[in-house]
């Protein structure tokens, strides 16, 4: 029970701060969480507090920040603008705006601060006289995102060391690493608060979808989610903190980095580069606190999934040129550190390197057969054989190809249990043949699939960009063999996982099959990807049977007749003793770059 304090007391305000320009997830104090903003819970939370006056927020004054100012004025709080770039200045305009004389400063990135906790710190301070209150460093806290401090401790700090990075940017921060600054108080943390191992911030998407199952876990309404109920949860069930595990807190003081991605999608070249970019956006984002904005041409479907991800998307001109100069001129003006290619598009090697000269980025490449890499920074490929035939002359940076490069997504790194299938239950194959399937090989293998005399239940999947639903519609009405349509999935592993073995179009999904140890027959778009599939033949996970336009539909028929009965014979538990993709390529190559641009700082 928090104690009461006799009036009068000092002025107590509650300033949170928050803004809509998050490098690593954009716009997320309005994002959703339990059917309401987050910034929402913020303050319903803080006004549930005993000993705070007011709670108002501090923000910047660009303009992006507009829709954040006009919701919580809305809500009936007060909302202070100042310097985007001088969070001190900001946070002390405010407070004098509201004639604080005690300061409790919330990140806008907590929505569930306990209001009993923040009570405490307010009491703790002005009982022991001290400037400033933090929860006792060392102890694992999990109601973290506030700290109470004196206006005349603010005030010090602006006049002696308002020029410190640190007490510009990440103002308690200051007050942290400089104990003999101000007088300071350690509040114990109490046991019901204690627990190490999880992350109640919002940082990521993968924070708010964590919070969002945890109040549908504990079946809690928008603001009712109390955080020791949290604790007692996560202590029994902790598998829920894997959420968001991957997720690493971004450090004070260290300089924030961006990244642009650049590559394309739409029906005529599939999804599979922009898969393989989001998963290693998600990557430099989540685990090396990069900030991200993938570039592509229109297209709707591009659009929603870097949407969907929670990554800025900048839309770049069709004509090539236009767009390579929108490209420059946006890694100039944002200042990025970073840029990786994943597309074909025939540019020069020489435009890259005046992009390179002007821009100062990293140049990262992935899996490119163009001349254009040779004047990258990075470049990194499967295992591919075509790569040892191509003319590395003149290129002077790092060349990594193998197994361990591989971009796939996160879902694909976790470990797995190969499916258990009863001598009853029909052998499942899994069907698909990309995010668009623009040749309609998903209609070819429907065919071909008639003539497969054993007994089987084929999960077809139609992909978010698939073009051909009621030619799909029409063939399935002509088969007798079990089957079902699947369209789209967010966890392509688990329905991959759920299948004895596939038919597949050589493509990153290889890759996605290959990380589960789950056998396929391959057709292929391209001779290239026809040679590309040798690796995959040759540690036994496939039977490649050529160019799609090349094979008909009886050898297709007799291949997967060949793999259903091969997976009765060798079940999937051997062949993930010998797994030759860990699905960690995102993670090494995220690190990698970070660990350049650390060296190069």
């Amino acid at each position: 029970m928090i104690p009461r304090l006799r009036m009068p007391r000092p002025r107590t305000i509650a300033i949170i701060q928050a803004r809509m320009g998050s490098l690593r997830f954009p716009r997320k104090v309005l994002a959703d969480l339990a059917g309401q903003p987050v910034i929402w819970h913020l303050i319903t939370r803080l006004r549930r507090c005993r000993h705070l006056d007011e709670v108002m927020l501090a923000t910047s004054d660009s303009a992006q920040d507009d829709d954040l100012c006009t919701y919580v004025e809305a809500l009936g709080a007060r909302v202070v603008r100042g310097s985007e770039s001088d969070v001190l200045r900001r946070l002390l305009k405010a407070a004098e705006a509201a004639g604080a004389e005690v300061i409790v400063r919330v990140t806008g990135d907590a929505p569930l601060v306990d209001p009993d906790s923040v009570d405490a710190q307010v009491i703790g301070l002005l009982q022991a006289g001290v400037d400033f209150c933090i929860s006792e460093q060392g102890v694992p806290n999990l109601n973290e995102g506030f700290e109470a401090f004196t206006m005349a401790a603010l005030q010090k700090l602006e006049r002696e060391a308002g020029d410190d990075p640190i007490a510009v940017e990440h103002t308690c921060s200051y007050f942290k690493n400089h104990p003999g600054f101000v007088r300071v108080l350690h509040l114990p943390v109490p046991p019901d608060l204690q627990f190490s191992g999880a992350r109640v911030s919002v940082d990521t998407p993968a924070d708010l979808e964590f919070l969002n199952a945890l109040h549908r876990r504990l079946g809690a309404a928008a603001g009712q989610l109390d955080v020791r109920e949290v604790v007692r949860l996560l202590r029994a069930e902790p598998q829920w903190t894997e959420i968001n595990a991957a997720v690493t807190q971004k450090k004070a003081g260290r300089k924030n980095r961006q990244a642009v991605i650049r590559c394309d999608a739409s029906p005529q070249v599939g999804l599979g580069h922009l898969v393989r970019c989001l998963a290693l956006a998600a990557t430099l984002r989540d685990e090396q606190s990069m900030g991200i904005t993938v570039a592509t041409r229109e297209d709707a479907t591009a659009s929603r999934l870097i949407a969907a991800d929670g990554h800025r998307h900048l839309v770049l001109p069709e004509d090539s040129a236009k767009g390579w100069d929108a490209l420059e001129e946006h890694l100039q003006r944002t200042r990025s550190d970073v840029l990786v290619l994943d597309l074909r598009d025939g540019v020069a090697p020489e435009r890259l390197a005046s992009l390179r000269a002007a821009s100062g980025c990293l140049l990262v490449d992935i899996d490119d057969p163009e001349a254009k890499r040779l004047v990258c920074d990075l470049v990194f490929y499967p295992p591919v054989p075509q790569v040892k035939r191509m003319d590395w002359s003149g290129f002077t940076g790092q060349l990594h190809c193998g197994w361990d490069w591989i971009v796939l997504r996160r879902q694909f790194a976790m470990a797995f249990s190969p499916r258990q299938r009863s001598s009853a239950e029909l052998p499942r194959l899994l069907v698909t043949m990309g995010g668009s399937d623009p040749a309609g090989m998903t209609l070819q293998a429907v065919r071909a699939l008639r003539l497969v005399p054993l007994a089987f239940h084929a999960v077809i999947l139609a992909g978010p960009a698939f073009c051909h639903h009621s030619e799909l519609r029409q063939e399935l009405r002509r088969v007798g063999y079990s089957h079902e349509v699947v369209n789209g999935t967010q966890d392509m592993a688990a329905l991959m996982n759920s299948c004895d073995a596939a038919l597949a179009c050589f493509s990153v999904t290889a890759y996605e099959l290959a990380a589960l140890s789950l056998p396929a027959v391959y057709l292929s778009l391209s001779a290239d990807h026809l040679e590309s599939s040798t690796a995959l033949v040759e540690k036994g996970l496939a039977i490649s049977l050529g160019v799609c336009s090349e094979v008909d539909e009886g050898q297709i028929a007799r291949a997967v007749e060949e793999i259903l009965l091969d997976s009765d014979r060798r079940p999937r538990e051997v062949a993930a003793q010998q797994r030759v993709c860990d699905g960690l390529g995102a993670r090494r190559i995220a690190a990698l770059i970070a660990q350049i641009l650390e060296q190069n700082a």
